[in-house]
């Protein structure tokens, strides 16, 4: 079923490749260049998501993080460490710590 999703969902595909970018920078490897935290579009498109998936399968926003995660994680065979790296900064979208970037990237758009 999550394969499905991901392929008919553009936003889901794109939220998912934000995740992998950013877990295969932290470590030199497959070529990431991403940095050290999601960009202002990608933390808005991550949180905005999970917020309708979680909604939509009357969950939490944790838990449909960690299927964004897992489900980022299956698709580009991430080794422990970017697991661990993806796993951390999704959570902390989460967790409100990039509301502030959401906001100023909200704000942008709406000029």
């Amino acid at each position: 079923m999550s394969a499905y999703i991901y392929r008919i969902d553009e936003g889901l595909q794109f939220c998912i490749k934000a995740i992998q970018d950013f877990a295969y920078s932290g470590f030199g490897g497959r070529g990431g260049k991403h940095g050290d935290i999601f960009w202002d579009n990608e933390s808005y498109a991550i949180k905005q998501y999970l917020k309708m998936f979680a909604e939509l399968a009357s969950a939490t926003l944790k838990q449909v993080a960690d299927w964004f995660v897992w489900l980022a994680s299956t698709l580009g065979k991430f080794n422990a460490n970017e697991l661990r790296r993806a796993d951390h900064e999704v959570h902390d979208i989460v967790d409100g710590r990039y509301d502030g970037r959401i906001q100023k990237y909200q704000q942008g758009m709406s000029r």
